[in-house]
């Protein structure tokens, strides 16, 4: 059992999971009884899942692995499992691109006009985020890049995904939407955060700027959810945007609690999987 969910956290089911969850919650503003369209939500889970395999795919050819029965205990400290899964199956998991692809362009047909405008803007701005990442694979930042810009484009597919349905954006939209942005940062923070504790040398986010100033952005962050959390019961009392700021306080408390038990927690890398299924706690809101 433990091998099967191993092998769907390597495959970013918890991330796809996450994504359709996080986006029904922002569906259902401004009273909670909006309704989610079905098909557009299910595209942006297979989306999510075509993007992180092949991205997974892209960084094994900048970093190919070796072939061959297996993979040695040298190759393991200088790749991730998630890697070396995807090397092992890469055959399979470009057949499963092919086959996700088919399926989304089919339900291109049973979708909203305003979301096929933002789908086509989005695809636009990914064409153009793969392009620059061809640019800058060789270079030192690579990886921060990558992170920062991970993290716009998640945040951008979730959110937007809901709100383009929706004749009127209010403040409590706004503010929320903005909070999600910023949880989405810090969870990409906390990861690179470990993987530099794991290997000093990575050239990531917090490689950049340092272990300090990271932990200021991240604690920094959940402050805000805080304030936020205040607003919130000041403008919208008993109200869905409360609930909403509740669980976003909660989403962004769980992810600082892997740092503050990070010994344990950087073992075998659960803080992956563990960090991903935090964008599944709007499920509280769903049900």
């Amino acid at each position: 059992m433990t091998k099967y969910l191993k092998n769907l956290h390597f495959l970013s089911l918890d991330v796809v999971l996450g994504a359709i969850i996080s986006s029904w919650m922002f569906w259902k503003m401004p009273d909670g009884n909006g309704e989610p369209d079905f098909p557009s939500l299910i595209l942006l889970g297979i989306c999510t899942w075509i993007i992180y395999i092949f991205d997974r795919l892209l960084d094994n050819l900048k970093t190919p692995l070796p072939s061959g029965e297996g993979l040695g205990a040298t190759v393991a400290t200088e790749v991730s499992k998630r890697h070396q899964f995807h090397f092992k199956n890469q055959y399979y998991l470009q057949i499963l691109i092919i086959v996700l692809s088919f399926i989304a362009f089919s339900l291109l047909f049973f979708l909203p006009k305003p979301i096929i405008y933002f789908g086509i803007g989005l695809s636009v701005f990914l064409v153009f985020y793969f392009f620059i990442l061809k640019i800058v694979s060789q270079k030192s930042d690579y990886q921060y890049f990558k992170e920062i810009f991970t993290a716009i484009l998640y945040s951008l597919a979730v959110v937007v995904i809901a709100f383009s349905m929706k004749k009127n954006i209010g403040f409590g939209e706004m503010l929320l939407a903005f909070n999600f942005f910023l949880l989405v940062h810090q969870s990409i923070f906390i990861f690179s955060y470990f993987e530099f504790l794991e290997k000093s040398t990575t050239k990531n986010f917090v490689g950049k700027v340092g272990i300090k100033t990271s932990k200021f952005g991240i604690y920094s962050i959940t402050f805000w959810m805080i304030i936020s959390l205040i607003i919130s019961q000041l403008y919208f009392q008993e109200s869905y945007f409360l609930k909403v700021a509740w669980v976003e306080l909660l989403m962004s408390v769980c992810s600082v609690l892997l740092i503050f038990f990070e010994k344990f927690f950087i073992k075998n890398e659960n803080y992956r999987w563990l960090g991903e299924l935090v964008f599944s706690l709007p499920i509280l809101l769903i049900f």
